[in-house]
C-alpha cells in the first residue's frame, strides 16, 4: 500500500506537542535565587552540615573506607578550612551533633570524632562497635544517641556520653539512617522501611505505623510535626506525634516522576525542602501537600542539607560540592 500525502502522519504536529509539553514543564520549575557555590578543597563526598551559630559551622564527609573530611567555618560559611585524618584508621564521617559544649562526629567502622567549639582540635576515638555509624543526636548536655546499620539490616541505637562511652540501647532487623530529638524526651529515628519514636528520652523505641521506603532523613519542627523522605521518592508526615502518618508523596506511584531523595528540612510548618540525587531540589509552601522542583544547578548528588541561622539553605554532597541558596 502506498501512502498518499494526505495519509502520511504529520510529524510536525507531534514535535510541536512535545515542545509545548517541554516548555510547560520548564515553566513550572522554580528558579533558585542567590545561588552561590563555595570552595571546599575536597572531592570527597560531604554527608552532613551543622551550624552552631551565625559564624561557626561544620561539614562532615570523606571516602567511606579511606579518608575522613571535617570542614570548619568561622565566618558564616564564606570560607571553609579542612581537617583531614589520614592513615589506616581514616574512614568517612556521616553525622555531626553538639551537646552545647563540644562537637561530635560519627562514621564508618565505629569511628567517633570530638572537637571543642573553640578550636579545630579533632580527636579520633575508636569505639568498641565496629559498625557504620550513620547519625548522632543529643537530647541533653550529657547524653546522646547514635544510629547504625548497613546492607539494609542490623540497625542499632547506642547511647553515648560526653566521654564517648557507648552502651547499646536496642537492635533492629533493619538499617537505621537518621535520628532527631524534638525535646529531651521525644525523638524519632528512621531507616529501611521503618520509623521509630521514643517518648522516654531514648530509653525505649517504638515502631511507627508507616512503611514503604528506605527513609533516609527526618525533619522535626516540634514533637508533633515530623517529616521523612525516602530514597524511592516517598515523603511522609505526621502532625500528631506519630499517632497517624500520611504519605504526602508515594514513591511507588508509577504515574509520578521518579525521585531519589536523601535529605529534608523545614523552616516552619509550611515551608520545607527535600533534596536528592542528580542535583534534585524540591520546595513546598503548604507543609508538604504539594512540592515544586527547582531548576538543576548541579548534576551531583545532594547528600545533605540544612537551614543556616538566618534561614538560608545550605546543600552539600557528591564530589565535595557545597551551595548556599538565599531562597
Amino acid at each position: 500500500m502506498i501512502l498518499t500525502d494526505d495519509m502520511k502522519p504529520d510529524y510536525r504536529l507531534f514535535f510541536l506537542l512535545l515542545c509545548l509539553i517541554f516548555c510547560a514543564c520548564k515553566k513550572d520549575l522554580l528558579v533558585p535565587s542567590g545561588t552561590q557555590q563555595l570552595t571546599t578543597n575536597t572531592e570527597d563526598d560531604l554527608n552532613h552540615i551543622l551550624f552552631i551559630n551565625d559564624t561557626l559551622g561544620f561539614i562532615a564527609g570523606g571516602e567511606k573506607y579511606f579518608s575522613s573530611v571535617l570542614l570548619r567555618t568561622t565566618d558564616g560559611g564564606n570560607s571553609w578550612q579542612p581537617f583531614t585524618f589520614t592513615g589506616p584508621d581514616s574512614k568517612a564521617v556521616y553525622g555531626l551533633a553538639t551537646n552545647g559544649k563540644d562537637i561530635y562526629g560519627v562514621g564508618y567502622d565505629g569511628k567517633i570524632y570530638r572537637c571543642s567549639k573553640e578550636g579545630n582540635d579533632w580527636q579520633l576515638i575508636q569505639s568498641p562497635a565496629w559498625e557504620w555509624f550513620q547519625r548522632i543526636a543529643f537530647n541533653g548536655p550529657d547524653q546522646g544517641f547514635i544510629v547504625s546499620g548497613e546492607g539494609y539490616r542490623a540497625g542499632r541505637i547506642f547511647k553515648i556520653d560526653t566521654a564517648a562511652n557507648l552502651s547499646l540501647v536496642d537492635t533492629f532487623a533493619f538499617q537505621l539512617s537518621d535520628i532527631r530529638f524534638a525535646g529531651s524526651q521525644t525523638g524519632y529515628a528512621c531507616g529501611y522501611g521503618a520509623v521509630l519514636k521514643t517518648t522516654d528520652g531514648g530509653s525505649s523505641w517504638q515502631l511507627q505505623d508507616i512503611r514503604g521506603d528506605f527513609f533516609r532523613e527526618l525533619a522535626c519542627i516540634d514533637p508533633d510535626q515530623v517529616w521523612a523522605v525516602g530514597y524511592n521518592g516517598t515523603i511522609i508526615h505526621t502532625a500528631d506525634g506519630g499517632r497517624s502518618w500520611k504519605k504526602q508523596r508515594n514513591g511507588d506511584n508509577p504515574l509520578l516522576k521518579k525521585y531519589r531523595l536523601r535529605s529534608v528540612c523545614f523552616r516552619d510548618s509550611h515551608t520545607g525542602y527535600a533534596a536528592g540525587d542528580n542535583g534534585l531540589l524540591l520546595k513546598t509552601k503548604d507543609g508538604g501537600e504539594h512540592w515544586s522542583e527547582f531548576e538543576r544547578f548541579t548534576d551531583k548528588d545532594i547528600k545533605c542539607m540544612t537551614l543556616g541561622p538566618d534561614g538560608s539553605l545550605w546543600l552539600a554532597g557528591g564530589g565535595g560540592i557545597l551551595f548556599h541558596i538565599r531562597d
